[in-house]
Order: structure tokens, then sequence, then C-alpha cells
């Protein structure tokens, strides 16, 4: 890949990831979260039902700061917190029933709008575009493992 092409791409990059976290920074106090909170519950809602010990792994947080996280989750009615049958130490992360709806209504002027932006790609420039997503969803997920196991720079 030439310089030129990767700068282009990390110029939108960097806007996309700063418009992605201010919005939900915003959504996130709409629902009387902090962004770390909504996120947490987005993880636990798309990737499914999971261990507070898994959910540390994904986000890259300590073990005490998720256990916080999750305790306020589930004291908001946004995260169930239920005690895993045959491990009785596990403790299994689900979606509150109600939260999805409650999180979806801030997002509902969002996904209008965006809905129209979608109309107007083709299926096969859409399919590209999501394909190119979700690959570097996986790569930032890798990053973060990366990133939480080693040292800090220090400044």
């Amino acid at each position: 890949m030439s310089d030129e092409r990767f700068e282009r791409y990390v110029v939108i990059a960097q806007r996309f990831g700063a418009r992605t976290v201010l919005f939900q920074e915003a959504a996130a106090r709409h629902l009387g979260l902090t962004a770390t909170q909504l996120e947490c519950f987005q993880l636990v809602r798309h990737e499914g039902s999971m261990t507070a010990s898994a959910l540390a792994r994904e986000t890259g947080l300590t073990p005490a700061a998720l256990s916080t996280i999750v305790d306020k989750l589930v004291a908001k009615a946004f995260l169930i917190r239920d005690q895993d049958q045959t491990d009785r130490r596990r403790w299994i992360l689900q979606v509150h029933p109600t939260a999805i709806a409650r999180v979806d209504t801030v997002y509902t002027a969002h996904a209008n709008r965006t809905a129209a932006l979608l109309d107007a790609y083709s299926d096969e420039d859409l399919d590209a575009a999501l394909h190119f997503m979700e690959r570097l969803a996986e790569e930032l997920k890798l990053t973060t493992r990366e990133l939480t196991e080693s040292r800090p720079v220090s400044a």
C-alpha cells in the first residue's frame, strides 16, 4: 500500500473515531451512563451472554474496574448477573430485557439518518464497506488486547 493511500485512510479514520467517541459519550450521558458502561453493555448485547472475566478480556479493563461497571449496569437494569449453574464461582452477564428498547430510543434519529445514507450505496459497495468494518473491528480487538497486555508508555 502506498503511503498516500494509508494517509487518506488515517485522516478519515481518526475523524470517524473521534466523532464516534463523542457521539457515544453523548448517548451514554443521555442514558445516565458513562461511555465505558454503555460500550460494555453493547458488547454483551452484540456478543451475547458472557462472564465478567470474558468481558474484562474483551475491554482490556481490570477485573476491579469491570466489577464496578457491572455493578452499576445491574443496578440501573441494563444487565442481569446470573450465577452459572455449572460453576457457582462464575457469574454470567446478560442484557436486561427492557434495556435494549431504552438504548435504541437514543439512537432513533441517528439510525434514520444512517438508513438514508445507506440508500445512496449499491449493495456491492455496502457489502465491501461492511466487510472492511468487520475486519477492522477484529483488528481493533487484537490491538486492544496487545495494548492491554503490554506495559504503558511512560510520559
